[in-house]
């Protein structure tokens, strides 16, 4: 499925409000065809019968005026991952087709925007998305979906401000959205993002806040300001919006727990556990401790603790990558051959399960290269370098596998990528240690 958006911001959130192209366009005009006309033109769409798909759909706007082209969902039919590498070209030509067919409806033009705006043709998507307004705004035959079409538009346009680094343009669309969907908590959330991007912190802390009433499963402004300053470099303001954070929802597990992971960031390890016994005091069963846990337990290499807190963790979620990879790395350094073959077998699950995740990647690679698999740890670490996506962690095992195989250049040049990034991993102190050892010489 193809991306709607680039988020603003990268971070962990209670909520998240991503899509997938398909959802959105479901969500303006609803979730399946009901007339016949559509179902049998669809079904035909499926099938190559492109010639009865197109007569079908016609026959429907004829008996239905103002219903959503049946062109559109033909094209949604195609969004299923299930196709063929295929698919996207067929979801792609109905929606060109329905644009041409029925150029008085918005509809096709405001998805081909969406489409755009993920492929990063920014320019391309604010025409379409200004086309599909212009016609939304002389478009009657159905008020409720004329609604629907002009949030979605404007939702597009301040997307695409956003992708544009336009803050101002952006903001004055999440104001309008606001004002026209004053229930839904995104736009509040984004204005708000937007509005400390700007500079006007108390405009944002109103807007996240306003966000938060609506849905409270969202973090309160500090600590979602503290996360976005921290992502921004701006390590001076996260500390003193966390400790604002702190002193106004020190009792919110979910804050506690935000306020961990920025103090990990930072390696002050004893506020880590301090906020993290205080959230499990609140919630003893609360996984996201427990994770945490387990961190401070690789982080202080107390690895039996760490498979303790992590296998906590997948009771729970049995499937959580996060904790799977924790413990691939708790065990794969024990002494006991049976822990070290477990791991082996974990890491490869979690790595066949998720390949686009890059920790489980990395710690796989890890792995191989403890069972003495250096080139195979070597080929995993050096295509996700080449994809410019190698984490420190990653840029660290590349130079332990570098300099097992005498490539002692090699492995400095990677101890030091891994050690400018400002991210930090259990195994830093290492690679400080390391590196020092190997320029010493």
């Amino acid at each position: 499925m193809q991306k709607l958006f680039l988020p603003l911001v990268i971070f962990c959130l209670a909520v998240s409000f991503s899509q997938t192209f398909g959802q959105s366009g479901r969500l303006v005009s609803g979730e399946r065809p009901e007339n016949p006309e559509v179902v049998d033109g669809v079904e035909a769409a499926l099938k190559g019968d492109n010639k009865t798909a197109e007569t079908k759909f016609a026959e429907n706007m004829k008996k239905h005026p103002g219903s959503r082209p049946g062109g559109i969902d033909a094209a949604m039919v195609f969004t299923d991952p299930s196709f063929d590498g295929k698919s996207f070209g067929k979801l792609r030509f109905w929606l060109e087709k329905t644009a041409d067919d029925v150029p008085d409806d918005p509809e096709a033009f405001l998805l081909l925007a969406d489409i755009a705006l993920s492929e990063n043709r920014v320019l391309e998507c604010s025409m379409l998305t200004k086309h599909a307004l212009d016609i939304n705004a002389r478009y009657a035959a159905n008020p409720e979906r004329r609604q629907s079409l002009q949030l979605y538009g404007e939702r597009i346009h301040a997307l695409a401000a956003e992708a544009r680094g336009n803050w101002d343009k952006a903001a004055a669309q999440w104001e309008k959205l606001s004002k026209l969907e004053p229930d839904n908590a995104e736009h509040w959330y984004r204005y708000g993002l937007v509005q400390f991007r700007l500079g006007k912190k108390d405009l944002a802390v109103q807007a996240l806040t306003e966000a938060q009433q609506k849905d409270n499963r969202l973090l309160p402004p500090q600590i979602l300001l503290a996360q976005l300053s921290e992502n921004e470099g701006k390590t001076e303001d996260a500390v003193k919006l966390l400790n604002e954070a702190i002193r106004k929802d020190g009792k919110n597990p979910a804050v506690l727990i935000a306020a961990a992971d920025l103090e990990l960031r930072w390696n002050r390890l004893d506020k880590v556990k301090e906020y993290a016994e205080k959230a499990r005091k609140i919630d003893p069963q609360l996984s996201d401790a427990a994770f945490l846990f387990g961190l401070l337990g690789l982080y202080e290499e107390n690895y039996a603790e760490a498979e303790k807190e992590f296998m906590t963790v997948l009771e729970t979620q049995p499937n959580g990558t996060r904790a799977m990879t924790g413990l691939t790395l708790a065990l794969c350094v024990q002494k006991e051959e049976r822990q070290q073959r477990r791991a082996l077998s974990i890491a490869k699950m979690n790595a066949d399960r998720n390949p686009q995740d890059i920790d489980a990647q990395v710690t796989l690679a890890r792995v191989l290269f403890l069972f003495n698999q250096l080139d195979e740890a070597e080929k995993i670490l050096v295509r996700h370098f080449d994809a410019r996506e190698l984490n420190p962690a990653g840029a660290y095992y590349l130079a332990e596998v570098f300099l097992k195989q005498n490539r002692r250049d090699e492995a400095v040049m990677f101890l030091k990528t891994a050690l400018e990034q400002k991210s930090n991993f259990p195994k830093r102190k290492a690679a400080e240690a390391l590196l020092k050892t190997l320029t010493a010489e």
